[in-house]
């Protein structure tokens, strides 16, 4: 019966989750998500990330991650996006990467393309 319960409220529990995904993540082609790591992280940052992709076509979903120091961006289904395109893009907001680990690699510095 407890071992019934638990399967039960796991299958709840990830239904909501996914319930709750962006669009990206919950199609079918694999998440090619990039996770950049910036010196700083505060309010006022989540908010200048935010608004500046806020519109971006090629961006589905933005997290950042205010104790990890970290954005986490998500493509939109069918429009991905370059490691050079958000090294560029958080350096003009003023929150340029110490490190960018995505699908095509993983960065310290501006990637070439």
């Amino acid at each position: 019966m407890n071992r019934l319960f638990n399967c039960t409220c796991l299958t709840l529990f990830a239904a909501l989750l996914v319930t709750d995904m962006p669009e990206s993540v919950l199609a079918r082609e694999p998440v090619r998500l990039t996770v950049v790591h910036v010196d700083e992280m505060c309010g006022g940052c989540v908010k200048k990330v935010n608004r500046r992709f806020d519109d971006d076509q090629k961006i589905g979903h933005v997290e950042c991650d205010v104790d990890e120091k970290t954005v986490t961006f998500y493509p939109v289904k069918g429009q991905p996006f370059t490691a050079r395109y958000i090294w560029v893009e958080m350096d003009e907001i003023g929150k340029t990467p110490l490190k960018l680990v995505g699908p095509e690699g993983t960065y310290e510095s501006k990637p070439e393309k």
